[in-house]
C-alpha cells in the first residue's frame, strides 16, 4: 500500500509541510494557556500564511502529479529541491520552537511574581516537549545534509522522523490535554507574549507618567508600607493559606496587586513566590524548636505552615536553610534533648 501513488498523493497533500504549521500553532499554544482565545485566533491564521502558500504551491501540484499524473514537469522539479525546502521549513520551526522556549521561561519566571505555589500548572512537560521539537528538527536537517552530499538511502529516512513525533506526542503531547489555563496579569507580562499594540491611552500614560505606581511614594510611604506589609504576615499569617496569591495579599493590604508587586520586585529585591516561603519556612523552623511538636512528622507540619507537596517543601527548606528538614529537626531535637537534661 505504501507504493500506492494515490496513497501518497493524499500523504503530501495532508502532511506535508509541517513545520510551517506546527511552530505558530506550538506558540499560539502556550500563548492560549494564558490568553483568551479573542487573542489569539487573528495572530494564529496571520503566522500561517507561509503554510497556506506552501500548501498552495507545493502540496496542491504535486499531490495532482502523484495521484492523477498531472504536472509531471513540476514534480520532477520538486524532488530536486526537497531537501532545500525542507532545510528552510525546518529553519523556520526552528524560529518558532526558540521563541516558544523563550515564552515558556518568561511564564514561569512571572508565575513566581503571583502564586506562593507554582508546581500544580508546571510547565515542565511543555519544556520537554519543545527541547524534544528541537531535537528533532536538528536530527531531521542533518539527514537532508546527508542527502544532499552523498546517494539516496534506498528506504525512507523520513519514516525515523515521522516515528520519533509520534513517541514524543505520546509521551509528552498527552498532557496538554489536561493543561488548564494560567492566570497572570497583564501588567506583569508588560508586552512581553503579545503582538498587540499599546492601546493610546497606555501609550499616554507611559509618556506622560512613571511607568511604576509606587514613583509617586515618598521614601516613607514606601517604608510604611513595608511595615504594614510584614505586620499583615505576622499578625494573620495569611502565607498559611497554600493557594494564596499576589492578589490575595494585596487584598489585605489594602492595596492594587501591582502595587503589591513593584514593592516586593523594586524595593525589596524579591518575587511574591520566594518571599512567602522565606514566611513559610521560618514558621516550620518555629515550629520545630517547640518540644509538643515533635510528634508530627515533618510533612504534617509543612502542610500546616502553607506547603502543598513533599518536594517542593524539601527543596525550598534547603535552598532557604542550606540542609534538609530532617537534618534540621535532628539538630533541633538534641538541641531540645540538651535542654532538658540541664533541667534535670
Amino acid at each position: 500500500m505504501h507504493k500506492s501513488r494515490p496513497l501518497g498523493g493524499i500523504a503530501i497533500l495532508l502532511g506535508s509541510g509541517p513545520g510551517f504549521l506546527l511552530g505558530p500553532f506550538l506558540l499560539f499554544y502556550i500563548r492560549s494557556l494564558i490568553r483568551p482565545s479573542k487573542d489569539i485566533l487573528k495572530p494564529l491564521s496571520l503566522h500561517l500564511i507561509p503554510f497556506y502558500i506552501y500548501w498552495l504551491t507545493v502540496s496542491v501540484p504535486v499531490a495532482l502529479s502523484m495521484t492523477f499524473g498531472l504536472l509531471s514537469s513540476y514534480h520532477d522539479f520538486y524532488v530536486q529541491i526537497a531537501d532545500y525546502i525542507n532545510l528552510f521549513e525546518n529553519a523556520f520551526f526552528l524560529l518558532y520552537i526558540w521563541v516558544s522556549f523563550q515564552l515558556i521561561k518568561t511564564i514561569q519566571k512571572t508565575r513566581k511574581q503571583l502564586y506562593s505555589f507554582i508546581e500544580s500548572s508546571n510547565l515542565s512537560w511543555l519544556s520537554y516537549l519543545v527541547i524534544g521539537l528541537l531535537l528533532i528538527v536538528v536530527l531531521d536537517s542533518l539527514f537532508s545534509i546527508y542527502e544532499l552530499l552523498f546517494p539516496r538511502i534506498p528506504w525512507n529516512i523520513g519514516t525515523v522522523i515521522a516515528f520519533a513525533m509520534i513517541l514524543l506526542y505520546c509521551i509528552l503531547g498527552y498532557k496538554g490535554l489536561f493543561q488548564s489555563q494560567i492566570l497572570l496579569p497583564n501588567f506583569l507580562l508588560e508586552e512581553k507574549i503579545t503582538n498587540q499594540p499599546i492601546a493610546t491611552q497606555e501609550r499616554e500614560q507611559v509618556n506622560n507618567k512613571p511607568t511604576r505606581q509606587l514613583d509617586v511614594f515618598t521614601s516613607e510611604e514606601i517604608e510604611e508600607l513595608k511595615v504594614k506589609l510584614d505586620e499583615v504576615l505576622i499578625t494573620k499569617k495569611p502565607y498559611l493559606n497554600e493557594a494564596l496569591s499576589l492578589s490575595d495579599l494585596a487584598e489585605e493590604l489594602e492595596i492594587t496587586d501591582k502595587k503589591l508587586s513593584e514593592l516586593l520586585n523594586q524595593h525589596l529585591n524579591n518575587n511574591f513566590y520566594n518571599f512567602i516561603n522565606t514566611y513559610r519556612v521560618n514558621e516550620v523552623k518555629e515550629k520545630l524548636t517547640d518540644k509538643t511538636n515533635r510528634k508530627y512528622t515533618l510533612l504534617s507540619i509543612a502542610y500546616d505552615c502553607g506547603f502543598q507537596s513533599k518536594t517542593s517543601f524539601n527543596r525550598v527548606f534547603k535552598q532557604k536553610t542550606g540542609m534538609s528538614p530532617s537534618k534540621y529537626r535532628q539538630l533541633q531535637d538534641k538541641k531540645i534533648e540538651t535542654e532538658q537534661g540541664v533541667e534535670m
